[in-house]
């Protein structure tokens, strides 16, 4: 039977619940609970189905906590790692040395200059989420394998701007390296991971600095990379680089979300200052985006689908697509006063003509009209203020928009969605009549 992936099921604070819940009852001292939590987060596969299957029975029931059979757990460490994940694993280990090493050349002058603010980043978006003029910072420029083109316009826009900053990676040892290919189970992999990320911490701390800026909840070694830094009067801060939830275990000093869902479902190992940011905003910029929503207007409504998929043309995601798209079709393809717009996501590839939609190749030609409806089942751009017009997520049989969003964003089903295209366009209707006459 083929697995089911059930967007957003793991960032449910159900499933942490359960996973935090049956891991306790292992009796482990707490600093070996809470690495195994996030270790049983990534690589525990049966008790994921496991979950998947209890939420499948009665979804409403799961997220509310009165559902699903007691969580059953096996020994995570044990597992074996598929030909892949090895393969993926000393890509990783190669890529990270050799930044490291050719970052070491930099340490000397960077303790010279005491810059005392040490930015770990990897592409562009770090800038999104701190202060991109703030004095003293140095950038450590970590391996992004995922878009190589991005990472080196990334690195020429350092250039250009003169910024200060260094390659850097985790010191992986050989001997766990060597370990992990012989054994190519979890257990090696997490002394391997650990093992580095401490070094790394003692590394950074090596270098005179006061604050570290990260945005690596993503990272399953950020948890021992904190947890060593806590010891030392350094301030560690993360802040969040999207409403996405991942390991839920962590050990930043503060913490800088952008939903108060972020906030009950992540687990801090001490004191953690928790803050909610506005995802690459300013008062001056949505000062500036009020002005002109205000300022422009257009005739009728421009409906705006924003894909989330980048995978292959079948899946949860694509089913809800697909689904999504022929009901708007259907029922507003048609209608008079109603343009209907695609647009891709940026990491999807090959994309193909949808039938009656009108692919969006800049947000210019919508953005910031009146009129103007973002629909989405769960992206980032809900909150972002780049996207400026009325904005509505989408809830699907399997697809739960309230695990990652507070309950002031609009949700509603696609039936809901029509309905409320259809009031709109008859509001825009009345009022131009009012202005002809």
């Amino acid at each position: 039977m083929a697995r089911i992936e059930i967007p957003l099921l793991r960032e449910s604070e159900a499933f942490v619940s359960r996973l935090m819940s049956a891991v306790t009852t292992r009796g482990l001292p707490r600093y070996f609970f809470q690495r195994r939590v996030n270790w049983t987060y990534r690589y525990d596969e049966d008790f994921y189905d496991q979950e998947v299957a209890d939420f499948l029975r009665d979804p409403d029931a799961y997220m509310s906590g009165s559902g699903g059979n007691p969580a059953q757990l096996s020994d995570v460490r044990t597992r074996r790692l598929e030909a892949k994940q090895v393969g993926v694993v000393l890509l990783k280990v190669l890529s990270h040395r050799l930044f490291h090493v050719l970052g070491k050349t930099r340490n000397r002058r960077v303790r010279a200059t005491q810059v005392g603010i040490y930015r770990k980043s990897y592409v562009d978006d770090i800038e999104l989420v701190f202060d991109q003029e703030q004095d003293g910072v140095l950038r450590a420029v970590f391996p992004f394998p995922i878009n190589v083109r991005r990472q080196l316009r990334y690195i020429a826009y350092l250039l250009r701007r003169g910024r200060s900053f260094k390659l850097d990676g985790n010191p992986y040892l050989l001997a766990d390296t060597l370990r992990f290919i012989r054994k190519r189970d979890v257990a090696s992999l997490m002394r391997l991971e650990v093992r580095a990320q401490i070094r790394q911490a003692r590394a950074v701390l090596a270098l005179g600095i006061h604050e570290i800026q990260l945005s690596d909840e993503f990272d399953i070694g950020s948890l021992d990379f904190t947890r060593y830094l806590a010891r030392y009067p350094v301030r560690v801060i993360n802040s969040a680089h999207g409403v996405g939830k991942y390991y839920p275990v962590h050990g930043y000093r503060e913490f800088r979300v952008l939903t108060n869902r972020q906030k009950r479902y992540y687990h801090a190992i001490r004191a953690c200052e928790y803050s909610l940011r506005c995802l690459n905003d300013t008062s001056a910029m949505r000062a500036s985006c009020a002005a002109e929503l205000n300022a422009q207007s257009t005739k009728g409504i421009v409906l705006v689908v924003l894909s989330q998929r980048f995978g292959g043309p079948h899946g949860v995601i694509a089913d809800a697509e697909r689904e999504l798209l022929d009901c708007l079709r259907i029922e507003l393809g048609n209608t008079e006063g109603v343009r209907l717009f695609y647009k891709p996501h940026p990491n999807r590839r090959n994309v193909e003509v949808v039938p009656g939609f009108v692919q969006l190749s800049s947000l210019s030609q919508v953005n910031g009209r009146d009129g103007t409806i973002f629909v989405s089942f769960f992206s980032t751009s809900q909150i972002d203020p780049a996207f400026r017009g009325k904005k509505v997520l989408i809830r699907s049989k399997l697809i739960y928009p309230e695990i990652a969003f507070d309950e002031s964003e609009q949700i509603l089903g696609m039936s809901e969605l029509v309905e409320l295209v259809r009031r709109e366009v008859s509001a825009t209707s009345v009022l131009a009549e009012r202005a002809v006459h």
